[in-house]
């Protein structure tokens, strides 16, 4: 009987003793997240997935407001806020902002590059991008080889509209060869909704080159989102729409890999869909006879390297 008593004894003792742990964890959780230095930069990560780093610069018992580096002001509920963590500056080496938000594996977003920001953009090793900005609006640039044949210059006017709206509009021109008088080149319009860290964005362009006189009116949506401070996911779709053919899809996801405060890394699988020349005999002329075949390509393997001015 007595150590039935006993055996109750320690199991209520043990179970009271993992309640008062669980309440206290609870209680101590709760502490941590109810006042913020305003001095501090904390990264906060909420229970939705979302992941940020900057200042709270106002709370209540109900949420607190944190300013990101690049000024943009969040308003977070309390209840879903999952961690937090105070740093008296930002991790070395780390930058919370995406270090080119400007463009995703190609494709430009309406994001501006502000007065003295660049970057630099090397695809397959072969292909060079950079892009400078000349005020805080407007960027020029240049895309091309080693051998700066084919090479083509880069403009865009972006502005930012709202909180999480930009638009811009710009132009890709040049030719194919030094030997080919014929330009080629994309005039676009685009609208980006989001910040600098996870943002989406709908371009509408027209395509040209001179010597074929085709018109090629391109749709195309880009994305990023930044699912920790050191990985982004990324990735585009083009969609060029051809006269009298199939439309040409191009496109697919990278995973962006931050590297330092200013060098990244892109490794992405893309695939091709595109209407290819098919000639079949004509039985009653004799002649043969186009009839494409939409054929896809994947998956291609995508890598870039990068690194901003």
């Amino acid at each position: 009987m007595k150590s039935r008593i006993s055996s109750r004894r320690k199991t209520l003792i043990r179970n009271f003793f993992l309640l008062s742990l669980v309440l206290f964890s609870n209680r101590a959780s709760a502490q941590e997240l109810t006042y913020f230095d305003t001095a501090l930069t904390y990264e906060i990560s909420t229970i939705n997935g979302a992941y940020l780093t900057g200042k709270v610069i106002e709370q209540t018992p109900e949420f607190i407001m944190v300013r990101k580096k690049t000024g943009l002001e969040i308003k977070i509920p309390r209840e879903s806020i999952r961690v937090s963590k105070a740093f008296s500056g930002l991790p070395s080496g780390f930058d919370e902002s995406n270090p080119r938000p400007s463009r995703y594996l190609y494709a430009p977003s309406a994001i501006p590059l502000k007065r003295g920001e660049g970057y630099l953009n090397l695809i397959y090793f072969l292909l060079f991008q950079a892009q400078y900005g000349i005020t805080d609006n407007f960027s020029l640039g240049i895309t091309t080889t080693p051998a700066f044949q084919p090479s083509f210059l880069n403009a865009k006017y972006a502005q930012k509209i709202k909180d999480k709206w930009s638009v811009s509009a710009g132009f890709q021109i040049g030719q194919l060869s030094f030997d080919d008088p014929e330009k080629i080149g994309i005039l676009f319009a685009n609208a980006t909704y989001g910040d600098r860290e996870s943002n989406i964005s709908l371009n509408l362009g027209y395509g040209f080159y001179t010597e074929t006189n085709e018109n090629l009116p391109i749709i195309e949506v880009s994305g990023l989102f930044k699912s920790t401070n050191k990985v982004s996911l990324v990735g585009e779709i083009w969609v060029l729409l051809h006269k009298n053919m199939r439309p040409t899809i191009v496109g697919g996801p990278a995973l962006r890999f931050q590297t330092s405060k200013k060098y990244f890394v892109d490794f992405g699988v893309l695939s091709i869909n595109i209407s290819e020349s098919n000639y079949v005999p004509d039985l009653q002329t004799g002649n043969l006879r186009n009839e494409p075949e939409y054929i896809s390509y994947w998956p291609i393997p995508f890598v870039s390297l990068g690194w901003t001015l």
